[in-house]
């Protein structure tokens, strides 16, 4: 009874204490946009959250609903230690929990919405891609879907779920960032970097991070059947389709420095033509400092990186 009853108390401590600080932060953007929610849950799990969050900016008609958001910890006890982070932190002792993360579930995203749209223009107006014409570039979204392509690929609202998890490991942190879309793909990236967490929070910018591995899985969850399907309708063969598909790939790989070589192409020619996961390891032989990179010819990376692939 008294174990009950203090659960209780915490618990009510916690939903007030949290919606207070929630209040608080939405009426500081009230100005920008027009917030609400249905209320505040915690689990026994360790985690935290505000649910049936509504946004509707300034300038926009449409809103985004958002299912729930907040925190997930190890346990309901560690929620209630991190309360307690900051002072301790201010303080030069501070007792992270095994892990923490944030969670942001059932994002749903109207294809006609206005601000989807707008920011679909806004991205082309910044990069002005020469071939944003050509049908391939269209059916495989090498800049993003225009709300017109998405609707062709039969996806009348994007249900889109987030989570970043960041765990300290000795002399290493890990951050697992999960991306769910429904009906269209999930991923996941793993990244594992040398140093504290908590050095990295302290010197923000001027923390120069040094990467020890990454992992990429991207599953397919009818997306690539949806663009075969589009592509053939606009009269692409399935030669051109997958020559659109390694155009794209090859335009990712421009964003960050690095040339794919036959370790990448090859898997993701199999993704892509039906096999429903890919894989992307990087393992530098040493760790890496990531602001080093762009000094490395683009063709030359993925050895730097030590990247394979693999489709399965």
């Amino acid at each position: 009874m008294l174990l009950a009853a203090g659960y209780g108390g915490s618990k009510f401590y916690l939903h007030h204490k949290v919606s207070k600080g929630v209040d608080a932060a939405f009426a500081a953007l009230s100005p920008y946009a027009k917030i609400g929610y249905g209320g505040v849950s915690s689990t026994l799990g360790g985690e935290l959250t505000v649910d049936d969050v509504y946004l509707q900016l300034e300038g926009f008609r449409d809103e985004i609903r958002i299912g729930r958001m907040g925190i997930t910890t190890p346990s309901y006890f560690a929620l209630l230690k991190l309360g307690d982070l900051a002072g301790a932190a201010r303080q030069g002792s501070p007792e992270l929990p095994e892990y923490i993360g944030l969670i942001v579930e059932n994002i749903r995203i109207p294809a006609s919405a206005d601000y989807y749209k707008r920011a679909y223009e806004a991205n082309l107006e910044e990069i002005a891609p020469a071939d944003i014409g050509q049908r391939g570039v269209q059916c495989v979204g090498k800049y993003g879907y225009s709300p017109r392509a998405l609707r062709t690929l039969g996806y009348e609202e994007l249900v889109v779920s987030v989570s970043t998890v960041l765990r300290q490991q000795d002399n290493k942190y890990k951050t697992i960032v999960d991306l769910g879309i429904t009906d269209m793909l999930d991923a996941r990236v793993e990244t594992t970097m040398t140093g504290n967490v908590m050095t990295a929070a302290a010197l923000g910018a001027a923390y120069e991070p040094q990467l020890a591995a990454m992992r990429i899985e991207v599953t397919d969850r009818s997306l690539n059947r949806r663009i075969e399907k589009y592509c053939t309708e606009l009269g692409l063969s399935p030669e051109q389709i997958e020559r659109a598909h390694l155009d794209s790939l090859a335009y990712i790989g421009e964003q960050f420095g690095i040339e794919f070589d036959e370790y990448v192409i090859e898997p993701y020619r199999q993704f892509i033509a039906g096999k429903s996961t890919f894989i992307a390891t990087v393992k530098p032989r040493r760790p890496l400092y990531l602001s080093r990179i762009e000094n490395y010819r683009p063709s030359d990376v993925p050895a730097l990186l030590n990247l394979e692939a693999v489709a399965q």
